[in-house]
């Protein structure tokens, strides 16, 4: 017969024990995946918040504006005022030089040109104008010019385009290209209204700039 006297029973308490020690273990493990977690949001948070900054120049968190429904609306700057369009005012009589070399001088205006067996439109009449082109260029290509580089406006913004064709002085400006130091001169043409008081002739040049020449003292 075995003895049994010496046959312990194992404690219950020392198995409970491993087991809450296994438990603290996971829950340790869960708690730092939590603070973790926590720390990638403060980061991925403060990297937002500068990249906002840097984009709007304000503190987003402050003073974003949602606007129309754009979260970048403020960081739309307001654009500069382009040079294209932007009119030069040219005195009489005074001539102005393009960027590219190009200088335009007015050498006659009259108003009304007198014609002969030329039908002109009811409540208009024939403006005449006269322009020199030189290319100041010491050396380089030719430079182009036109005249439809050329219309007549008014102060409150009308424009008139240079008639083409159908009338002519026999000394009109054609289209072509100047090489440097040469000299072009020729006659533009367009139809006004003759209730227009004053009108202004505008050369614009091929980089878009604009120069208004006065006609009149």
């Amino acid at each position: 017969m075995n003895d049994l006297g010496s046959y312990r029973v194992p404690r219950e308490a020392e198995m409970g024990r491993e087991v809450r020690m296994e438990q603290r273990r996971s829950a340790n493990r869960t708690a730092l995946f939590a603070l973790g977690g926590i720390a990638l949001l403060c980061v991925c948070a403060c990297i937002g918040i500068f990249l906002l900054t840097a984009v709007t120049g304000h503190n987003p968190v402050i003073t974003i504006d949602l606007g129309d429904g754009n979260l970048f609306a403020q960081a739309t700057a307001t654009p500069r005022a382009s040079a294209k369009g932007t009119a030069t005012p040219v005195p009489y009589g005074k001539s102005v030089k393009s960027d590219n070399g190009l200088r335009v001088t007015v050498t006659a205006y009259q108003r009304p040109l007198p014609t002969e067996g030329v039908e002109i439109p009811g409540g208009q009449e024939l403006v005449l104008v006269t322009v020199r082109i030189e290319n100041t260029r010491a050396s380089g290509a030719p430079i182009k010019f036109s005249p439809e580089d050329f219309a007549l406006v008014t102060p409150e913004g009308e424009r008139y385009t240079v008639n083409i064709g159908g009338i002519t002085t026999g000394d009109d400006l054609k289209a072509g290209e100047l090489a440097p130091g040469k000299t072009a001169k020729g006659d533009i043409l367009f139809f006004v209204y003759s209730d227009v008081p004053v009108v202004q002739l505008a050369w614009t040049t091929s980089d878009g700039k604009t120069r208004i020449y006065q006609l009149a003292r």
